[in-house]
């Protein structure tokens, strides 16, 4: 008796042990069911019909012992259907609800399930287009999800290819600063506690010509203290003496570009770098003077140095810099004669990266009598410091020789949401 029951048991182990093993390639060779391309037989072709019928029958495929554990679906239901006719032919929105057992991982990663309140309760979207495969016989041609339709109408497309105008935060740590807001330019002269308007300076100081408004100004391009407040606007200078409690507009040419500006204030007086000119994708820059902001006199550039400018600026005692990507020059005598300026390299950043990612002078300041300058990455530059953007920091007390100090991060303004 011993004996068979030994035997018996042995039996029984070894059939639970081949359905195990069974089982265990079953889950091993499961594939998930797809849904584009699956079929669904219907006598209407009412695409909603369509869809509610393959849902039950698809959802019906996650049950089962061959069905992995963690793809398993107790229950499934529509909660919602729209019918979207943006693209040309019907697509069908299906909202649903999917409930599982506890650990369905692979069913909520494979769909998308979105987790709600309710514990195993999860829901889901997708948008679906059918095709005829026969007789009665229904396709799915195609499976998105909301986002990716939207992306696809045309009026998503028109949105997507017209500039648009971009949005951003005032920087309050710095105590004099402008902001913009519904249309409209300030300027503040105590880090937002308030602030003053700039009569229509946001159309003539923003506009770029083709409906949208740049937002963001280049840090250079404009001139806020307590003693002077100024910015280009077109072809003439906006600004005021009074901080703000009146404008006055200095005509500086008959013309110019909507290209970035450059505006410094000297001990002497004004410095205004302006696009006069534009041919062949560049806009080809001049620098006038004034020391009573009424009479405007121009000041020679060198032909290198007069297109497609990235930063311009003139310190207190009256040397001007002018720069073009990582290339500067510099001239000390009111632009009698231009010098070249030579940025060294950041030595252990370039040792460790192989490369300097630094190739663009973007900004320009002075401070207790030292001149700083800010060179960024230009628009393919991807090297990030605290999770931002990273730039290299140089001064010089001299004016013409400079050093690398330290690298810094990007300081532009988040984008308002």
């Amino acid at each position: 008796m011993k004996k068979i029951i030994l035997t018996a048991a042995a039996v029984i182990l070894a059939l639970g042990l081949g359905v195990a093993g069974l089982l265990m390639y079953a889950w091993h060779e499961y594939e998930m069911p797809q849904i584009v391309g699956d079929t669904v037989e219907n006598e209407s072709s009412d695409p909603e019909e369509i869809t509610r019928k393959w849902f039950s029958q698809y959802f019906e495929q996650f049950d089962g012992w061959v069905v992995p554990y963690h793809y398993h679906v107790v229950n499934a239901r529509i909660t919602g259907m729209e019918t979207l006719n943006d693209l040309g032919r019907p697509y069908i929105q299906i909202d649903y609800e999917v409930y599982t057992p506890v650990g369905a991982r692979g069913i909520v990663r494979e769909l998308e399930l979105m987790e709600t309140e309710t514990r195993r309760l999860y829901t889901g979207q997708m948008v679906l287009s059918w095709e005829t495969d026969g007789e009665d016989v229904y396709r799915i041609a195609d499976k998105m999800t909301p986002v990716q339709y939207q992306i696809l109408t045309p009026e998503f497309q028109k949105e997507r290819q017209e500039p648009q105008t971009e949005h951003f935060e005032m920087k309050t740590d710095e105590p004099m600063t402008y902001y913009i807001r519904d249309g409209v330019l300030y300027v503040t002269y105590d880090s937002g506690e308030s602030f003053v308007e700039v009569p229509d300076g946001y159309e003539r100081i923003c506009s770029q010509g083709n409906g949208t408004y740049n937002e963001l100004l280049p840090y250079n391009s404009y001139v806020i203290t307590e003693e002077f407040t100024g910015f280009v606007a077109g072809h003439s200078l906006l600004y005021s003496m009074d901080r703000g409690e009146t404008w006055k507009e200095s005509r500086i040419r008959q013309s110019g570009y909507a290209a970035n500006p450059f505006l410094s204030v000297t001990d002497s007086g004004y410095y205004v770098t302006m696009a006069v000119d534009r041919s062949l994708g560049s806009d080809y820059y001049a620098t006038c003077y004034s020391e009573d902001l009424e009479n405007w006199t121009s000041i020679a550039l060198p032909d290198a140095f007069c297109t497609n400018l990235t930063c311009s600026f003139w310190t207190k005692d009256g040397k001007g810099y002018y720069a073009k990507g990582e290339e500067m020059m510099v001239t000390l005598d009111g632009g009698e004669t231009f010098q070249d300026i030579v940025l060294p390299e950041a030595e252990e950043l370039t040792e460790r990266l192989g490369f300097d990612p630094f190739d663009t002078v973007e900004k320009m300041y002075e401070e207790d009598g030292i001149l700083y300058v800010v060179v960024g990455q230009g628009d393919d530059g991807d090297y990030m410091k605290d999770g931002k953007l990273a730039e290299a920091l140089y001064q010089s007390e001299d004016g013409v020789d400079f050093s690398f100090v330290e690298e810094i991060a990007d300081d532009t303004p988040e984008q308002a949401g």
